[in-house]
């Protein structure tokens, strides 16, 4: 006949044993003391939590960003090099060659029809006359050691002072 309390017994010591050593472990890890971390980092991880825990929202909500964090980085333009290499240049001043991107020439295709005659060479009227130039035609240096340009249609232009400030 079973000896039923000793096989109970049997089990509570296969059992007693890890659970008292998990018990152990457990309040090793309590005891543990934790840094104190800053207050607006436990806000954002209750707020976390609250988001994950709660149903799948369908309006995106603004997160500010934070500024010790630089901003992430985008591709202000391609190139394909001469030597059929795609370079990328990026917002943050770097820029990098991925790799070759042309392949090698294709063998050379049929000859096409030919086509129609066209109207090459022949000459199309002449537009109406443009307007006369505008020339210098006198350049002199006033008292103040302003250069003045007098121009052929009588206007006159003075850029500025040509002569150096005396001292």
């Amino acid at each position: 006949m079973l000896d039923v309390s000793k096989m109970v017994d049997a089990v509570l010591d296969a059992i007693d044993k890890p659970l008292r050593t998990m018990h152990e472990r457990i309040k090793a890890i309590e005891t543990v003391e934790t840094p104190e971390l800053p207050p607006d980092l436990v806000e954002r991880l209750k707020s976390a939590t609250e988001a994950l825990a709660g149903p799948p929202q369908r309006e995106l909500e603004l997160v500010t960003v934070d500024p010790v964090l630089a901003p992430p980085r985008s591709v202000t333009g391609t190139v394909i090099t001469r030597s059929g290499e795609l370079a990328v240049s990026y917002s943050d001043g770097s820029s990098e060659r991925l790799g070759h991107v042309i392949g090698p020439q294709g063998e050379k295709g049929l000859q096409g029809d030919r086509g129609e005659p066209g109207s090459v060479g022949m000459r199309g009227e002449d537009g109406p006359p443009g307007r006369d130039g505008v020339s210098v035609t006198a350049a002199n240096i006033n008292r103040d050691g302003e250069l003045m340009l007098t121009l052929s249609d009588g206007s006159v232009l003075t850029p500025g002072k040509v002569v150096a400030a005396k001292r």
